[in-house]
């Protein structure tokens, strides 16, 4: 899986989720549904925030209608927020839906304020609701598109108008800034812990893939000498020899066997035979080219697979290693396998069997 990583702004983050989202594919994709996942605890969250709000304002007015007011927000909201979130996950990428994600959110986030809002005002208590239409829809345009602040309080203003109009209400300006306000203060604390939330999620995931990352990348990788594991070995040799299968170029396999490692270790103990792998595959790392796979697969055992390299240029380097070799305390024996453009495709387990076998044979010549 591709690493995440949290951009610097709250923008930039959700910027971020939705191009993950759309450059990835729908059916099955875990990077998809755990960006699904960070956005849909945030907004729960937020949600949870605000039948707190509904709680308190039960209990410090005694005011059944405005617990109502907020257990129809809540409930709303969570309606909303599920069904959004479903047909990001279900809709076709073509759909008008998945296109248009953005403003689909927007107006759910405006529906979930919006509905009690409308309930509140035909209820009778026009005032508060026009500053909630007002502040709501303000400070939506401003978390939402700052460069179109104007827009969209001005948009909040014809709304309140309208509302003003409609239910012939005479509010003191006092008053309506008073609710502007509160309601501001409202939005405000539930859309910070909203950001808390995705702040803190963010880090989780990103920990959380880091040490992944770290993981797959440790699997791959033989403790000791650092060169590649047999894991390592058959991931780096798929993606070469497909290539060399479509280019019609030859590979070469050379299998490596360490002569007298079992004799230092007896003598001189097994730190010291790990101190001549060691040096071994140090030697193996300089001698080959970057796009040459040197691996450690046994105990004393080493696999290079030479793409590109015929068989003359690759028995030049099997001699070479073993020269290198004589430096150490103990020999090389090495065993050669080559693929020839053919109807047959590479198959590094077929041409690791075969350098393994030529190998015992030069060993038995000895």
């Amino acid at each position: 899986m591709a690493r995440i990583t949290g951009p610097g702004s709250w923008t930039d983050r959700a910027q971020h989720s939705r191009t993950v989202w759309r450059s990835t594919a729908r059916a099955g994709d875990p990077v998809r549904s755990d960006l699904v996942i960070v956005e849909g605890l945030a907004t729960i969250t937020a949600l949870c925030t605000l039948l707190f709000g509904a709680v308190l304002v039960w209990m410090t007015t005694a005011d059944d209608y405005a617990f109502s007011w907020w257990s129809k927000t809540y409930t709303f909201g969570v309606t909303v927020t599920a069904a959004v979130t479903w047909c990001t996950l279900h809709t076709p990428r073509a759909g008008i839906f998945y296109r248009h994600t953005d403003a689909v959110t927007l107006v759910a986030a405006i529906l979930v304020v919006g509905s009690p809002v409308l309930a509140y005002a035909s209820a009778g208590s026009a005032y508060p609701a026009f500053g909630l239409v007002l502040a709501i829809v303000a400070f939506a345009g401003i978390l939402q598109r700052r460069a179109h602040i104007v827009t969209f309080t001005t948009l909040a203003v014809c709304a309140w108008t309208a509302l003003a109009v409609a239910h012939g209400t005479d509010v003191s300006v006092q008053t309506f800034a008073v609710s502007v306000l509160r309601t501001v203060l409202v939005v405000a604390v539930i859309h910070y812990f909203r950001m808390k939330t995705i702040d803190l999620l963010w880090e989780k995931y990103r920990m959380v893939d880091e040490q992944r990352a770290a993981a797959d990348s440790l699997s791959h990788v033989d403790d000791l000498t650092g060169l590649a594991n047999r894991r390592g070995l058959q991931r780096r040799a798929a993606t070469e020899l497909d290539r060399c299968r479509r280019e019609s170029r030859p590979v070469s396999v050379l299998y490596l066997d360490v002569d007298g490692l079992k004799d230092v270790n007896d003598t001189l103990g097994h730190d010291a035979g790990d101190a001549v792998l060691v040096r071994l595959a140090e030697m193996l790392g300089t001698a080959f080219r970057g796009s040459d796979i040197v691996a450690r697969v046994g105990g004393d055992e080493f696999v290079v697979v030479l793409p590109d390299t015929d068989r003359t240029v690759a028995l030049d380097l099997g001699a070479s290693i073993r020269d290198l070799s004589m430096t150490t305390e103990v020999s090389v024996s090495v065993g050669l396998a080559v693929w020839s453009p053919g109807p047959h495709a590479p198959d590094l387990d077929d041409l690791t069997r075969r350098a393994d076998n030529a190998m015992y044979r030069v060993k038995s010549r000895r």
